[in-house]
C-alpha cells in the first residue's frame, strides 16, 4: 500500500469491507503501531531508516532488521509536531499513545518509503470477509501539481489535487480511475485516514473514511457508492508506501479502528426538486435520497430563485444569506432529515434603464417562463409587459380612453388594455396615473391628478377613474 503526500497519498494495496460501518472492538493485532514518540524509539531528528530498525545476529553475522525501508537519499525523519497536530481533538488510531510530541517528516526525494507489515513474524497480512484488516493514520495533505503516476501494483491511492479536492485513485469494473471530491483539503489541516480492507473470493475493495466520515463515490460500487473497488488484485497486505513530502503521525494496520459512534450516520435531504437541485461529488441526489455524515454537496437554485437555507443538520460553510448557489459539508449527531429550502430571487431590479419591482419581476418571468438572461436581452421590448402583468407579445402593450363623460369639475374616464383582454387591472405591476394639463403645449407635467393602485377591483375589467378638471381639460391615461 502507498501512502503519499505531496504528489500522492498512495494508499492501502487493498480494500475494505462491504459491511455497514460502527464503533469496533479494540485491536487484538498490530501489524504496526507506530507512533514516533521517545516511548517506542523516536527521537528527534532520528532518519525513519534508524526507526525501529533492530540488529540480528546468525551465525556470528549481525544484520539490521528495518522495519521502514528508505533509499539512500531519502531525508524523512522523526520532528516535533506542530500546533496543528497538537490542537487536532479527533479520535486517534492509537488510542494509548505515551505522549504526542514527535511526527514523521516526508522528504522521500523521488523514492518510495515502505512500511513493512508484519505478521507474527512473517511479511504480509491476509484479510478476508472474516478477518478485515484496517489501515489507520494521521495524515497533513499537501496538494499535488499533477496528476501523479501510479504503479500498476498499487491497491489504493488517496492524494489531493492541485485544486485542493481529495482524489482516490481505484478500481472500477471496467478499469482504474481517479475519482475527485468535492471535498476540500487545506494543506495545514491534520486529517485522519481509514481504510478497512476486505476481499470476497477474487473480489477485493475497501471502505475509506476521512475523520471518521464514510466517503462514497458514483464510481464506487454498493447501493450507497462506498465500497471502492481496488485497481490492483490480491488480499495480502504486505506494506504501507509513502512518497513525496508531507507529514504522518501514528500509523497504524491492525484488525480493528474506534471511529466513534457517529459512523454509520446517514443524512435524508430534501427539497423542491422544480427549484433546487442538489449534488455530491458531481452526481445527483435524489430528493429524500440519503448521504454519509460529513459529505460535501453542492445545491444550485434555478432562474429567479436562491438557496435560502440548510436546516436539521450543520452545514459548513455557513449559508449567511440566501444565494444562488452554496456549497458545503452536512455533518449531524444521529441520523436526521436535512431540509434545504429556496426564496424568490428579488434582487434583479431593472429592465435595461427602468427600475422594478424585483419579487413583482420575479414573479413574472416564473409565471411566462422566461429566464434571467431572456428578461435582461429583452427588457426594452419586455417591459410594457412587465407593466400589465401579460406574456411577452409581438404586439405593442397599449392601454387606451374608451370614454369620457364631463360634470362641473370632474370628468370620468373609462381606461381598458386596448392590446389584450388578459390584462387585469387589479394585478397588474405598474400603476394606473392619470395627467390632466390645460394645453398640450404647456404638457402634462410629472404630477398625476388621478392614480389607480393595484387594490382597485375593476367591474369588466374596465377602469372607471374621476378626474379633477382643476388641472386642465385635456386628460392622459399612463401606466408607470
Amino acid at each position: 500500500m502507498n501512502l503519499t503526500l505531496k504528489r500522492m497519498l498512495q494508499c492501502l494495496t487493498v480494500v475494505a469491507g462491504v459491511f455497514a460501518f460502527t464503533a469496533t472492538a479494540e485491536q487484538t493485532w498490530w501489524g504496526v503501531k507506530d507512533a514516533f514518540e521517545n516511548a517506542d524509539g523516536g527521537t528527534n531528528g532520528m532518519l525513519i531508516a534508524e526507526y525501529k530498525a533492530t540488529g540480528i545476529e546468525s551465525s556470528g553475522v549481525w544484520s539490521t532488521n528495518y522495519l521502514w525501508l528508505a533509499a539512500e537519499t531519502d531525508a524523512s525523519k522523526i520532528v516535533t509536531n506542530d500546533t496543528a497536530r497538537a490542537d487536532y481533538d479527533g479520535i486517534e488510531p492509537i488510542t494509548d499513545p505515551a505522549a504526542n510530541e514527535l511526527v514523521l517528516e516526508l522528504a522521500t526525494e523521488g523514492n518510495t518509503l515502505t512500511r513493512h507489515v508484519i505478521d507474527d513474524s512473517s511479511t504480509g497480512r491476509t484479510f478476508s470477509a472474516a478477518s478485515p484488516v484496517y489501515v489507520d493514520t494521521l495524515i497533513k495533505f499537501t496538494p499535488s501539481e499533477d496528476t501523479p503516476t501510479i504503479s500498476n501494483d498499487v491497491k489504493i491511492a488517496v492524494y489531493v489535487n492541485v485544486n485542493s479536492n481529495l482524489v482516490v485513485y481505484h478500481g472500477t469494473e471496467t478499469g482504474s480511475v481517479h475519482s475527485v471530491f468535492d471535498k476540500k483539503i487545506s494543506p495545514n489541516a491534520w486529517k485522519r485516514l481509514t481504510i478497512k480492507l476486505n476481499a470476497d473470493g477474487a473480489t477485493y475493495w475497501c471502505s475509506i473514511y476521512l475523520d471518521s466520515d464514510e466517503l462514497t463515490h458514483p464510481n464506487a460500487n454498493g447501493d450507497e457508492h462506498n465500497l471502492f473497488l481496488t485497481a490492483a488484485s490480491g488480499n495480502v497486505l504486505n506494506a504501507v508506501a509513502f512518497q513525496g513530502t508531507g507529514y504522518v503521525d501514528e500509523l497504524v494496520v491492525s484488525d480493528a479502528a474506534d471511529l466513534g459512534d457517529h459512523v454509520g450516520i446517514v443524512l435524508t435531504l430534501s427539497w423542491d426538486t422544480g427549484i433546487l437541485s442538489v449534488t455530491t461529488n458531481n452526481v445527483a441526489v435524489e430528493n429524500n435520497g440519503t448521504v454519509p455524515n460529513g459529505a460535501a454537496i453542492a445545491i444550485t437554485a434555478k432562474d429567479w430563485y436562491k438557496v435560502a437555507a440548510v436546516t436539521g443538520a450543520a452545514f459548513s460553510p455557513e449559508l449567511t444569506e440566501p444565494a444562488k448557489s452554496a456549497s458545503g459539508t452536512v455533518t449531524a449527531a444521529t441520523n436526521t432529515n436535512v431540509a434545504i429550502t429556496s426564496a424568490v430571487n428579488t434582487g434583479i431590479t431593472a429592465m435595461g434603464s427602468n427600475t422594478v419591482n424585483g419579487a413583482k419581476l420575479a414573479a413574472w418571468a416564473i409565471t411566462n417562463n422566461k429566464s434571467e438572461s431572456d428578461v435582461q436581452a429583452n427588457a426594452t421590448d419586455w417591459y410594457d409587459e412587465y407593466l400589465l402583468n401579460i406574456a411577452p407579445s409581438e404586439e405593442p402593450a397599449t392601454i387606451a380612453i374608451t370614454s369620457i363623460t364631463l360634470g362641473v369639475d370632474t370628468a370620468t374616464i373609462d381606461v381598458v388594455a386596448a392590446a389584450s383582454t388578459a390584462v387585469d387591472f387589479a394585478s397588474i405591476n405598474g400603476t394606473l396615473n392619470i395627467y390632466a394639463a390645460e394645453d398640450l403645449v404647456t404638457g402634462f407635467g410629472t404630477t398625476p391628478v388621478a392614480t389607480l393602485l393595484l387594490t382597485f377591483t375593476p367591474a369588466n375589467n374596465t377602469n372607471t377613474v374621476v378626474v379633477p378638471l382643476t388641472s386642465g381639460n385635456f386628460i392622459k391615461a399612463k401606466i408607470e
